[in-house]
């Protein structure tokens, strides 16, 4: 695994993939620049946080309802493809944030290790365009909604085998998974 570094400036690809089959997915950006590229795993739960933030900040409206989005179809490569075996940057993220730089008139990410610890600078920067964050969530979204089924009552993954829904007060047998 590469070390993380500092500033990675201005991207030319910044995109989300997944890996593996829904229930045993893992999930992460892809980012390509001038100066190299990077690979930053994230839980399904921050790359769904990392939607809905960038929806909100480019919409100036909160993004409440993301799950129903249908997948959308496969027209074009992979994310995966054509981008680096070996990237100069690979790690699992702890913590990600999202701000805008004024003087740049460009977005910015910072991505924390989950080795980081708390208070030091973020172990991974880029900047991008708006048009970049649009296309990044909207490479998020058929991610999301390609995974495993969900609970309608508790929105819980539904696995193999039978369900037993907490907001059903056990009453809600036989939901299969």
């Amino acid at each position: 695994m590469a070390e993380p570094r500092g500033e990675f400036g201005p991207v030319t690809r910044l995109q989300a993939d997944a890996v593996g089959r829904p229930g045993q997915r893992a999930f992460r950006l892809l980012i390509e620049g001038p100066a190299g590229s990077a690979c930053l795993w994230v839980e399904r739960e921050q790359l769904q946080a990392l939607a809905m933030l960038i929806e909100q900040l480019l919409t100036g409206w909160p993004a409440i309802q993301i799950r129903g989005v249908p997948p959308a179809p496969n027209t074009g490569p992979s994310p995966a493809s054509e981008f680096p075996t070996s990237p100069d940057i690979d790690f699992r993220v702890g913590q990600l944030a999202l701000g805008f730089d004024e003087s740049k008139s460009l977005y910015v990410l910072l991505a924390h290790s989950v080795e980081s610890e708390a208070g030091q600078n973020a172990d991974f920067t880029c900047q991008a365009t708006r048009a970049q964050l649009r296309a990044l969530s909207e490479s998020i979204l058929p991610l999301l909604a390609a995974g495993r089924p969900r609970c309608p009552m508790c929105e819980a993954p539904l696995g193999s085998g039978k369900h037993r829904c907490a907001r059903g007060n056990g009453h809600i047998r036989g939901v299969e998974s």
